[in-house]
């Protein structure tokens, strides 16, 4: 009778890479050999308590946080803070500023884009 060989799976961890990279994945996977039993990808690994760091500022000081929360795309997160405050505050910004924060997050919006595309294939191994 054939003895029958066991295999012992071995877990390894892939990422998170540093939080200035463009992608924060991290991904749990069990191997057999070289077989991949089972794999637990965790996107969006990364949290870096800005709700409790903006609780000792002044809203002004957030803008500058939030910028490193998504560094190809910081327009979108001033913004959310900016529109917080405005709306807080009662505030009417004038039409022609408006115009030129749609402007900017446009812009912004193409940049991050474009980036997304530049590195698409560093992300599939290229």
């Amino acid at each position: 009778m054939a003895k029958k060989l066991q295999t012992k799976t071995v877990t390894v961890n892939f990422g998170p890479q540093h939080p200035s990279t463009h992608g924060v994945l991290y991904i749990k996977a069990e191997l057999d050999g070289e077989i991949i039993v089972k794999a637990d990808p965790i996107i969006g690994y990364l949290h870096r308590s800005m709700e409790k760091i903006f609780e000792d500022r002044y809203y002004n000081q957030c803008i500058a946080i939030v910028d490193r929360a998504d560094y190809i795309g910081p327009i979108f997160n001033e913004m959310a803070v900016v529109l917080a405050v405005e709306k807080l505050l009662q505030v009417q910004i004038p039409e022609r500023a408006q115009y030129l924060r749609v402007m900017l997050m446009e812009l912004n919006r193409i940049a991050s884009h474009g980036f997304f595309w530049g590195v698409y294939g560093q992300d599939l191994g290229c």
